[in-house]
């Protein structure tokens, strides 16, 4: 639902305001105000509202104070609302049963009670407490012998130093931890990084700092201009006092969270620290969620009972990858697409998820988190736009590898080649992709069994014709059969160093798939020197290389006859590629 508002204006830092709250957050950003909570049995729930943009002279310096500050109460106010339906909605039948039964406890007198105690206390407070406490204990310090203006100043000095401490005292109270937590996390976002946490909690303009600061100065202007004319103008002059000072701070903090100098973020961290601790993985999801709400969906739907919202498990599942070393954007959407059985357009649409299908993307998760591929995971994967089952026998073709493909077909196209051999196979993914897109006889051979069983499997699910020969690299083939290209993503692991690859390689692919020799190149030595009496006149050879191995590769193929040798990077500009064709 969209609110006729006239709101914060297209700035950078007024387009972002963090509201946080006991068991969540709002976040106003970009013309949507969203509201993110966690319950007590741990499940997170999203809402929010479409805010519009109000004129652009409310971005002029002192209006923007003021806008910052009226419109920041009205949208705090109503993520509180919409954190309290939340609640409502998202509590267990259980947890509704107990509630009730308390609320049974409590009598309409004890309410009553409790609401003009709370009244009561807040009166004193603010009479003995800011009134006559500070002019007593000035007295007592100093007497009645002193000019008007120190008078007045030393007592807006005792006032402030009493709220000061007060607010102090409030950091510590256990009620106030969840609130003070999730600014943490808010001034985190805010920050736009996850370094250093002291650093990134020092961020001054997060509004609950706005607010303290406000209070702390007005308590301490207005009492030393100490007005004292008649109820009505002293009033009237307190709250122009008031309202001035409003675009001061605003603008005050705007310039030190902006200023490039760090003593500036240090002296208002006096202020910041009152309302700022140290998030934990909980107050950054919850944050998370209302990030992922607000920047992947145009409108905010409420999950229903029982249902979990996407943004609620991406967050979730961000922080299992990146506390494993082993996020990536690309890796999660597939998990969620492949549990869903939909493509990764579809699941955009998808706005919640039930309990069941929630637990097995979070299990997939779990896996990948601990090093385990996703083609492990599911048990196939896919490759220039085919699908292919894979196991533990063959290693998972890399999407660096569809770059060698590419290169292959379009020698074919240029060249009109029909003949392709591609040894190594393994999966078959180089051989059947070939076979897919080109009209050329494709033939592939492995000196693993089992790895042709499973390329078999995957041309006749993709239904490309390719004979498959178990074969060690030439030795099976017929002497007389000639190609046009040969290609091959051999073993190119040095020995020694397989132990130290990643869990996710040596753990889950096949050592005979990576082991490549004492210095990683003996295959292309092998099939270099042989390619050439398997090959036609003018025939090409292309392989995918390791990194760093692309120049003695390259030389390799020149001492074996090779010429017209060429290389091509990867996505990460590093030389992956390299094909030549032979001299006769």
């Amino acid at each position: 639902m969209a609110i006729n508002l006239a709101v914060l204006g297209n700035n950078q830092i007024m387009d972002k305001i963090v509201f946080p709250m006991d068991n969540g957050v709002g976040l106003y950003e970009n013309g949507k105000l969203c509201v993110s909570v966690i319950d007590s049995s741990g499940n997170k729930h999203v809402d929010g509202s479409l805010i519009k943009s109000g004129p652009k002279f409310f971005e002029l310096p002192v209006l923007r104070g003021f806008v910052y500050f009226f419109m920041g109460i009205y949208l705090y106010v109503k993520c509180i609302i919409t954190s309290l339906a939340l609640g409502g909605t998202a509590a267990k039948k259980e947890e509704q049963n107990r509630s009730a039964k308390k609320a049974k406890s409590f009598t309409l007198a004890s309410g009553y009670v409790m609401l003009l105690a709370t009244l009561l206390i807040g009166f004193l407070f603010g009479f003995l407490g800011l009134g006559m406490l500070p002019s007593y204990l000035f007295e007592r310090a100093f007497g009645k012998f002193t000019s008007y203006y120190f008078r007045a100043f030393m007592i807006a000095l005792i006032r402030f130093a009493i709220v000061y401490v007060i607010l102090s005292l409030l950091r510590i109270a256990p009620f106030m931890s969840g609130l003070y937590s999730f600014n943490g996390a808010g001034s985190q976002y805010l920050a736009g990084s996850r370094i250093d946490t002291l650093r990134s909690r020092t961020y001054p303009l997060n509004f609950l700092n706005f607010l303290t600061n406000v209070f702390l100065f007005s308590t301490f202007v207005i009492s030393l201009i100490a007005i004292n004319i008649n109820f009505i103008a002293n009033f009237a002059i307190n709250l122009a006092i008031f309202l001035g000072l409003l675009p001061l701070i605003y603008e005050g903090l705007r310039f030190v969270t902006t200023a490039k100098a760090t003593f500036l973020k240090d002296i208002a961290m006096l202020t910041n620290w009152l309302v700022c601790m140290k998030a934990n993985i909980t107050h950054e999801e919850v944050m998370k969620v209302a990030q992922i709400e607000i920047t992947n969906y145009e409108n905010f739907e409420r999950a229903g009972t029982g249902r979990v919202s996407m943004s609620a498990l991406q967050a979730e599942m961000q922080t299992k990858l990146k506390n494993s070393d082993r996020f990536d954007q690309s890796d999660l959407e597939w998990i969620i697409a492949t549990v869903l059985g939909k493509n990764r357009a579809e699941i955009k649409l998808v706005r919640s998820l039930s309990q069941k299908e929630s637990r097995d993307i979070m299990r997939a998760c779990e896996r990948r988190a601990k090093g385990e591929p996703l083609s492990s995971i599911f048990g196939f994967t896919e490759f220039y736009g085919l699908r292919f089952d894979v196991n533990r026998k063959v290693l998972s073709p890399r999407m660096e590898t569809e770059l060698l493909v590419e290169a292959a077909l379009k020698k074919i196209r240029d060249l009109d080649f029909d003949r392709v051999l591609d040894l190594c196979t393994g999966s078959g993914a180089i051989a059947i992709a070939i076979a897919k897109y080109s009209n050329a006889s494709v033939t592939a051979t492995d000196i693993s069994k089992q790895a042709l069983a499973v390329a078999e499997n995957n041309a006749l699910k993709n239904s490309a014709k390719v004979t498959f020969i178990h074969s060690d690299l030439f030795k099976g083939l017929k002497k007389s059969r000639k190609y046009d290209i040969i290609i091959s993503n051999p073993p190119y692991i040095k020995s020694k160093d397989i132990e130290k690859l990643d869990v996710e390689v040596k753990k889950y692919d096949p050592r005979i798939a990576l082991d490549g020799g004492e210095d990683g190149l003996e295959f292309y030595r092998r099939i270099a020197q042989d390619a050439p009496k398997h090959l036609h006149r003018r025939g090409y050879l292309f392989f995918e290389v390791g990194q760093g191995q692309a120049d003695v590769v390259r030389e390799i193929m020149q001492n074996c006859g090779f010429e017209d040798i060429e290389t091509i990077k990867d996505y990460n500009k590093i030389e992956r590629i390299v094909y030549g064709r032979t001299c006769k």
